[in-house]
């Protein structure tokens, strides 16, 4: 039991967000160049404040609800008051409320409107590809400038991720599908301003296997959560604003992604709402050469 309230408390102290900002200005890497960067974002999300103190009050309430098994030997919790804090669990693992996400990055020009890029974080990786579908590809015009961009994405669960895994010996994961647009332009080769949209298909995996009886409404007694999905889709929407300064090579800049998400799954017999709203600030810097 100390295992489960244990793991049930760590899941509220981390999690990895979706990619938290694009850091794309409407214009590729030119052609023969490269593009180092480094940013971070952070997301705060509607679901945040239920998810915290559903997770952490039904965690501690578990802790004295044991009862005598079926059968008489050892003891056992109902599925009533171990589902808030596997609900809580879902919720918190697919849609982080509270969450940051860190990466730097990398793009190389391999034709004139058409770069590819790669990104690390400690929780994640991906890559993209960028084509330009209107404006000027050399660097030193200014005027505006339009790219899309197509990438794929892995993600772990931090902290989260790390209990599931080691502790439940469970499995934890997210991959993320992505499509972007993003319009910008540029002034003097020392200011850029862009807007955009972003929709990102993620599929997570979450299989959580508790060394712990529980008696089901049923009467019988399991160790494993019957009725509840092991993985699923989530979609999410983004709307992008963002700016960034400097002069030729070097900028920084500055980001906000406001997220609408979308999904369900099935927790112990019955469908969870997996929908949030979410406010994704974040700050980058990038170089290009």
């Amino acid at each position: 039991m100390r295992v489960l309230f244990a793991a049930s408390l760590a899941l509220l102290a981390s999690g990895c967000a979706a990619p938290s900002f694009v850091g794309q200005t409407g214009r590729t890497t030119p052609k023969g160049s490269v593009r180092f960067g480094a940013g971070s974002g952070y997301q705060l999300s509607t679901q945040a404040a239920n998810v915290v103190k559903d997770g952490r009050d039904a965690a501690q309430t578990l802790r004295s609800r044991s009862s005598t098994c079926p059968g008489g030997s050892g003891q056992c919790w109902s599925q009533a008051d171990v589902e808030p804090v596997v609900d809580a669990a879902f919720r918190f693992a697919v849609l982080a409320p509270i969450s940051s996400h860190t990466e730097i990055s990398g793009r190389y020009g391999l034709a004139d409107g058409f770069d590819v890029g790669l990104h690390w974080g400690p929780d994640s990786r991906a890559i993209d590809a960028g084509f330009q579908v209107f404006g000027p590809v050399d660097p030193a015009a200014d005027g505006w400038a339009g790219t899309v961009l197509a990438g794929y994405g892995q993600r772990s669960l931090g902290t989260l991720g790390d209990v599931i895994e080691n502790v439940f010996q469970g499995d934890a994961s997210l991959q993320d599908w992505q499509a972007t647009f993003v319009a910008g332009r540029q002034w003097s080769q020392m200011v850029h301003a862009y807007v955009g949209g972003r929709y990102v298909l993620t599929h997570w995996k979450l299989q959580v296997i508790p060394d712990l009886p529980i008696v089901f409404d049923g009467g019988e007694m399991q160790k494993a959560l019957l009725g509840t999905d092991s993985s699923g889709n989530v979609h999410q929407l983004s709307a992008v604003f963002g700016g960034a300064v400097g002069y030729k090579h070097l900028f920084v800049g500055a980001e906000l992604n406001l997220v609408q998400t979308f999904g369900s799954a099935e927790v112990l017999f019955r469908q969870r709402d997996l929908a949030g709203f979410g406010v994704m600030p974040a700050v980058y810097v990038y170089g290009q050469y």
